[in-house]
Order: structure tokens, then C-alpha cells, then sequence
């Protein structure tokens, strides 16, 4: 029987990445401080395996055929975007299929896949928290990018199951929970149901996947351009605050979300919350630290929330 040890839910940006490590009086730098802490809680949970809750954007899956959820039993392969792991990944199938069974059991039809692409959503946080890459990951893929999106309370529910299934699974591992995604940000749209997007763009969001590899020079171009600009993101610290207060005191909020408010308070780009929603519900108990820096160099309020507290806990939420 497989026993959940803790849960964590984090930010995730491509600038994280590409650009120099902050200092901590540098923006940013406490969040990757924070983070540092973090990874040291987790660590001190002795983990056997890892299961990523997080987002593609527009890498391993389009709208060819686009399902809500998805979850890797199989092979598993880091795109490598913006200086994250990349190539195969380890993994731990046997868990991986348990899960899928669970949770198919109790009402969901997830996607499975035995080959499964994943971008900067999932690998930024595990080379971020596993840096050693030497945890076994198990993929699961929440669409919080290309309407339409399952909503926060359908997000939390399928954590929930997946929480059961690894409870009720016979494969005995010690096992944390991780959600990636968020906090506020406008990212440029990812709608192939967007009237203001380029033709091309939404070709590629559509068949796409041949050509991931090709394009992925001229996407990092693009990032690393905004990263060397005066330009920043458009941030909603205020709402993000606000949200890991009330999450720190209920983190069934994550449930109770409401997909177009938080798009028009805190950008299409808070959609990816849904991670945390259904990390949370699979870990089943409260979260016992949060903390938040926004981050407009990386286009993103960088948040975290967590069932444990790390040692050397930050108090940038009050």
C-alpha cells in the first residue's frame, strides 16, 4: 500500500531557468530561497517516487486530440525546454497504471499514455526540487491551457481519486504529491478557439506535434528577448496573497475556484491552479506553509504552498 508523505504546490516560469539565479535582494531571490528550503523539506520525507500534477503548453499535447487528463504509465521524456531536464525521465509504471485503475474506477476516463512528452510544467519543478533527477516521476498531465478545461471542483475531484488510488494501490512507496502551475499571469494565448491569434499559431496548436522540436529555438528566442527587455508581466500579488491566506486557513478554496473570475482577476495563466487543486485534494489533510514573491521579470507571481514547513520558513505571507 502506497502512502502519500507530504504535498507540494509551486510556480513554475521559463525565466526561472534562463536567466541568472537572483540574489536574495534581487528580485526573486526569495522565492528561489524559499524553494531551496523546500527542497530540503521534501527531501527529509524520503520519497520513493514523485507524482507531478502540471500543465503542457503546447509540447506534448494538441488540440489533434486533447483530453483533460492524462497520465504516463509508461516512457517518459523532459522536452528539455528552457534549460530544464530533458530526455528520458525515471519512472515508476507500475504505480503509474495503479493510479490510472483507481482513478478510473471511481468515475474518471483519464488519458493514458505509454510515451509521454513533457515540458517545462512538470520538469522546471522536479529538476527544481530532484535536482539529482534521482526520485521516479509519475506524470500527470492537467489541460489548464487550451479550452475547454475541466473546472477547479472537477481538478480537485480527480486529485481526490488519485489520492485513493495510491492509498488502495499495492505497490508499497512512500510517495509525494506536487502540483505546478501558477500563480497570476497573463502568458500569450494558447486558445486554438482565440479569434486573435495568428493563423499559424493556432495550425500549430492544432497539429503541432510534428514540429515541437523544430520551433523550440524560436520560442526560447522569444523568451530569452523578453528576458534581455525593459518589458515585465502583468502581476496580481494583492489576489495572489490573498488566495494562499485562505488557503492557509481552508485549501478546499482550490475547490471552490470559479475559472472565469480567476481568469479575469489574475490572467488565463492562474488557470493552472487547477494543479494545485488536484495535489492538494490527493494529499486529503491541510497545508501547513505558504509563502509568495511576484515576480514580473519572470511574468508570474511565484507562490508555494505545502504540508510541511521547512526550517528555514520565509514570512512574505501574512
Amino acid at each position: 500500500m502506497a502512502k502519500i508523505v507530504g504535498c507540494i504546490s509551486l510556480s513554475h516560469s521559463p525565466f526561472w531557468n534562463i536567466t541568472p539565479t537572483p540574489e536574495v535582494s534581487a528580485s526573486g531571490g526569495l522565492f528561489v530561497r524559499a524553494v531551496d528550503a523546500l527542497r530540503e523539506a521534501g527531501r527529509a520525507l524520503s520519497p520513493d517516487a514523485v507524482v507531478i500534477i502540471g500543465p503542457d503548453h503546447a509540447r506534448g499535447l494538441f488540440y489533434d486530440l486533447l483530453p483533460p487528463f492524462t497520465i504516463g504509465t509508461g516512457r517518459i521524456e523532459g522536452v528539455g525546454d528552457y534549460e530544464t531536464p530533458g530526455g528520458e525521465l525515471p519512472g515508476r509504471p507500475e504505480l503509474a497504471s495503479e493510479i490510472f485503475a483507481g482513478v478510473t474506477r471511481r468515475g474518471f476516463d483519464p488519458a493514458i499514455s505509454l510515451d509521454l512528452r513533457v515540458d517545462h510544467g512538470l520538469t522546471q519543478v522536479y529538476g527544481k526540487l530532484f535536482p539529482e533527477q534521482d526520485v521516479p516521476l509519475i506524470p500527470v498531465i492537467l489541460n489548464s491551457g487550451c479550452p475547454p478545461l475541466p473546472t477547479f471542483k472537477r481538478s480537485w475531484d480527480f486529485g481526490a481519486a488519485m489520492g485513493a488510488a495510491l492509498r488502495e494501490s499495492a505497490v508499497a512507496a512512500r510517495v509525494l504529491v506536487v502540483g505546478s502551475g501558477g500563480m497570476s499571469h497573463w502568458p500569450a494565448s494558447t486558445s486554438a478557439f482565440d479569434p486573435s491569434i495568428t493563423e499559424e499559431w493556432r495550425s500549430f496548436l492544432i497539429n503541432g506535434r510534428p514540429r515541437v522540436d523544430e520551433l523550440e529555438p524560436t520560442r526560447r528566442a522569444k523568451a530569452l528577448a523578453i528576458a534581455a527587455g525593459e518589458t515585465t508581466g502583468q502581476v496580481s500579488a494583492d489576489w495572489d496573497r490573498d488566495l494562499l491566506r485562505r488557503i492557509r486557513t481552508d485549501a478546499g478554496v482550490l475547490r471552490r475556484l470559479d475559472g472565469e473570475d480567476v481568469e479575469a482577476l489574475a490572467g488565463p495563466g492562474a488557470h493552472e491552479l487547477r494543479t494545485w487543486a488536484a495535489a492538494t485534494a490527493a494529499w486529503g489533510a491541510p497545508l501547513a506553509y505558504v509563502d509568495y514573491e511576484p515576480v514580473p521579470e519572470w511574468i508570474t507571481g511565484m507562490g508555494m504552498a505545502a504540508s510541511h514547513v521547512p526550517a528555514e520558513a520565509l514570512t512574505s505571507v501574512n
